[in-house]
């Protein structure tokens, strides 16, 4: 998943030097050099990517201190979505 979001965040930059310069511990805002559209386009570009909704109102920057702390957030959400819901409960 790491090398997969690199991939993604050096694509929205139009950078592919990016691939090579980035890695586990880098921060995706400062390190890649993300502005706030850029941001927004690689978010939507993971949701589509991994199959999963980023709740945007509880979405936290914490998430973007580290390539790594990002895929553990997206993993997490993930998992969630894959809970079978008992039956009878509705989801929204």
């Amino acid at each position: 998943m790491q090398s997969r979001v690199i991939e993604m965040i050096s694509a929205v930059k139009e950078d592919p030097e990016l691939v090579a310069k980035l890695d586990g511990h880098s921060d995706i805002i400062h390190d890649a050099g993300l502005d706030s559209l850029q941001l927004v386009h690689f978010m939507l570009q993971v949701e589509d990517a991994f199959d999963v909704e980023i709740d945007f109102d509880s979405f936290e920057l914490e998430h973007l201190r580290s390539v790594d702390a990002f895929c553990s957030y997206i993993q997490g959400i993930s998992e969630a979505e894959q809970v079978p819901h008992p039956e009878g409960i509705k989801t929204v």
